[in-house]
């Protein structure tokens, strides 16, 4: 586990850490008993739903569906990206700021070494 050192010690604690022992978890306890996930919880809605229309809890589900289509259909972005998603699978962003195999905070640096000027004591601006 490589360590992050930041001076400016905004992210003090990242350099603290220390890896798991072998075989050692981070959680223990686990999740707690009776706990239950959101795709428990959304289904558990459904069935109640269903009950009170008289329709089964995959009905419901394809009316939620059909719902979103339409209104993806109309122009809704955030319905399209989930059905989207949903059939495709999330678009990955993959955004590499490289030069020359440097990273932008090597440029960056480089920058700022080869562009400094010299700066009037009494006034700041810039002189050449």
């Amino acid at each position: 586990m490589s360590k992050i050192v930041n001076n400016s010690g905004k992210n003090k604690g990242i350099a603290n850490l220390k890896p798991f022992k072998k075989g050692q978890s981070g959680n223990p306890k686990g999740r707690p008993v009776g706990a239950r996930d959101r795709r428990t919880v959304i289904w558990e809605a459904m069935k109640r739903i269903a009950e009170k229309k008289g329709m089964t809890p995959e009905e419901v589900e394809e009316a939620i569906q059909v719902a979103g289509i339409e209104k993806a259909t109309k122009g809704s972005f955030l319905h399209f990206a989930e059905i989207s998603n949903g059939l495709y699978g999330k678009i990955v962003d993959n955004l590499d700021i490289k030069s020359g195999g440097k990273s932008l905070a090597e440029l960056i640096s480089m920058a700022n070494v080869s562009g400094k000027r010299k700066r009037s004591k009494t006034t700041g601006e810039v002189q050449d």
